[in-house]
């Protein structure tokens, strides 16, 4: 499929993909959503693809979220298929089996600060601003899976005030209630997001996989059946030849390199 408001980076392991919309604050229109489903779609059958990092085309915006523009009243049929294929985009970026970065280098806002929320890291610029900013414009806060993964990182309390206000909080405030891992300054951006890019990827790929799906699967599981998983996915990475070259390399005092099985 070609692209004509994203694009797909390769840069040996690491993929990025770019909202490539500056001209409208990188937004993601309803034809940007099948886009993105073909793009981590094509990441996730690359079997070369170590890391995966989101960003925005520009130096001022992440994604500014839904185009304005698609707002507008349609058929009941067709809005619940727009509602259900943003949330298919979010589901796929916590299904990839790879490590994912949200490289926040300005404004995320909307369906951008939920790609972020959806990211197993969050890096941002110091310029970077975060709103889930649905209730301004007559929508529920509670969009592309903001209700769920919202309330887990930031807490029930927080996650009730971003949703229902539509606050906009700065990167500062973003860290201070654990929404970002990291805030850099905006030049060291780039390096600091390829610095952990270049770890993740040379790090052990079935490991960092059942860790991701360890981690998905406690935000429903009880004790017990979290207990069972994680005991399948260490039995998993013990039976691997990573561990084995892993744990070889650490005695032998040398950086590992590890192929994935």
């Amino acid at each position: 499929m070609p692209y004509k408001n994203i694009l797909l980076q390769k840069d040996g392991p690491i993929r990025t993909i770019v909202f490539n919309r500056p001209e409208r604050m990188n937004s993601i229109s309803v034809e940007t959503v099948p886009e993105l489903l073909d793009a981590l779609q094509q990441v996730a059958s690359d079997s070369e693809a170590r890391v995966l990092v989101f960003t925005g085309a520009g130096d001022r915006v992440f994604c500014a979220g839904a185009d304005i523009n698609d707002m507008v009243r349609r058929p009941a049929g067709e809005t619940d298929h727009i509602v259900t294929i943003y949330l298919d985009y979010v589901r796929a970026i916590r299904e990839l089996s790879i490590p994912v970065i949200a490289k926040v280098n300005g404004v995320a806002a909307g369906g951008g600060a939920c790609t972020a929320l959806a990211a197993d890291f969050r890096i941002a610029s110091d310029r970077a601003r975060f709103g889930f900013v649905f209730v301004g414009v007559g929508l529920s806060g509670a969009d592309m899976g903001s209700s769920y993964y919202l309330p887990r990182m930031v807490g029930f309390g927080k996650a009730s005030e971003l949703l229902m206000t539509g606050e906009v909080i700065d990167a500062a405030e973003a860290l201070r209630i654990g929404l970002v891992n990291r805030v850099v300054p905006h030049e060291e951006l780039d390096a600091a997001v390829d610095g952990l890019a270049r770890r993740l990827a040379a790090g052990p790929p079935l490991a960092l996989k059942m860790t991701k799906r360890a981690l998905n699967a406690s935000l429903d599981l009880g004790r017990d059946a979290e207990f069972d998983f994680e005991t399948y996915a260490q039995t998993m990475c013990l039976l691997s030849d990573d561990h084995i070259e892993g744990a070889t390399a650490f005695k032998e005092k040398r950086a590992p390199v590890y192929h994935g099985r």
